[in-house]
């Protein structure tokens, strides 16, 4: 999935028709459309890192020796949101302590599992994601008219994509219909 097309969507919702159709036929665009095209890439990355913070969790796992028992954040391949597990090298759970710039863990080796925010992306990147453009696009427009200072359309915006949010992440298996009789 493109960002191009999420903010292609988003256009349509927040009025932008003719910033989406100039994105879409690859035209130039004039300045003011830039400056509203990058409003709404910033206003996507801020949504897609809202989704990987509060909904749908980027997971990395790592092995690391710690020195000294520590281990420092920069040596992580990215840099760590919220440490899910430390367990050793015969996958038993480690006692660890997180710090402001490392991590205490009480082991030789260990294998640190952990959540990150998605890095900036920019109005070409391409991104894997579950969820629908539709969502992301609901979260941009809510974020644009945020910017703008317009709470009534931004509220709109914003139980549309807690919404769509919520209908997504329910489990399918949560769902239970009750046992009927024949009459």
């Amino acid at each position: 999935m493109l960002v191009k097309d999420i903010i292609i969507l988003a256009c349509d919702f927040t009025e932008n028709q003719s910033l989406g159709k100039a994105l879409e036929e690859n035209s130039s665009l004039t300045a003011e459309q830039t400056l509203v095209c990058d409003s709404l890439v910033k206003c996507f990355n801020l949504v897609n890192s809202e989704i990987a913070s509060d909904y749908i969790p980027i997971l990395k796992n790592e092995e690391i020796k710690p020195t000294d028992f520590k281990i420092n954040f920069s040596e992580f391949s990215s840099s760590p949101y919220q440490i899910v597990s430390v367990k050793d090298k015969n996958g038993r759970n480690v006692r660890f302590k997180v710090f402001d710039s490392y991590i205490m863990a009480f082991a030789n080796i260990v294998n640190v599992t952990y959540t990150t925010l998605p890095s900036a992306m920019a109005l070409t990147s391409e991104f894997a994601t579950v969820l629908p453009e539709r969502v992301y696009a609901y979260g941009v427009a809510r974020e644009f008219y945020f910017q703008q200072t317009l709470f009534d359309d931004a509220d709109i915006w914003e139980e549309r994509f807690k919404d769509a949010l919520q209908v997504f992440s329910r489990k399918k298996s949560d769902v239970v219909m009750p046992k009927r009789r024949w009459l």
